[in-house]
């Protein structure tokens, strides 16, 4: 059933990919390059599932599987995902913010490292010390976010600044969500299998990366329409 769901994953993100192409040849003022940005990162994460459906990207540590292929993923697409969020809440500001993506980078990579690193751990006290350390990076990446962001985000129109909050509150509560299903799945207490803990995965993903995705686009080619997004 874990193949079954990682396939479920790639059929989605693929149809998907082909949606915003579509979108993109008529961009209604959105920059391609925000097109391209949720392009990328579906094609990224649909290879991944498609190496682990296929039996890949995985290894045996003590007498549990790590599907290291979850963590490739996410140590390009996490990062991917917090600049998306930057780039709409600085989108209709002169200054893009480069600082902000920074520290969104240096935050999220750290994030998933750790959570590798719990995984490949044999001894339970390195395990959930990592995750700790992990738990601390979502911390400082939700400061970022809340804080430097969303104090950047209200300074455009107000259309745009309300197109950013719920929008930043989705992407943090999914990777909250990401941090509880490890600890409460297959890499960490093991209180559920591993055929739920991918099905899980595979959902928080497609809300993630498909439909978060699909949200921002929508809304900034809704307000592109309505003259929204000019530079202030």
């Amino acid at each position: 059933m874990s193949q079954w769901w990682l396939w479920s994953f790639v059929v989605v993100a693929l149809g998907a990919v082909l949606y915003f192409v579509r979108w993109s040849r008529e961009p209604k003022g959105v920059p391609i390059t925000v097109y391209l940005l949720a392009i990328v990162i579906l094609i990224w994460s649909a290879i991944w599932h498609a190496v682990m459906a296929l039996g890949g990207a995985h290894t045996t540590v003590g007498d549990h599987d790590v599907h290291w292929g979850y963590y490739a993923d996410w140590i390009v697409t996490a990062p991917l995902l917090g600049y998306a969020l930057i780039r709409t809440g600085t989108h209709a500001l002169t200054g893009k913010r480069t600082d902000l993506a920074a520290l969104v980078a240096v935050t999220s990579v750290p994030m998933i490292v750790c959570g590798l690193v719990g995984d490949l751990a044999l001894e339970p006290t390195t395990r959930y010390l990592a995750y700790g350390v992990g738990v601390l990076a979502l911390v400082a990446n939700f400061v970022v976010i809340w804080g430097p962001l969303r104090r950047a985000a209200i300074r455009q129109p107000a259309p745009m600044a309300a197109h950013f909050v719920p929008l930043a509150a989705l992407l943090s509560a999914l990777w909250l969500g990401f941090t509880l299903v490890w600890l409460l799945g297959h890499p960490g207490l093991g209180m559920v299998d591993e055929t739920t803990t991918t099905a899980v995965f595979v959902v928080l993903t497609v809300l993630m990366k498909v439909v978060w995705s699909a949200l921002d686009l929508r809304q900034l080619r809704l307000l592109a329409d309505r003259d929204h997004l000019q530079v202030v």
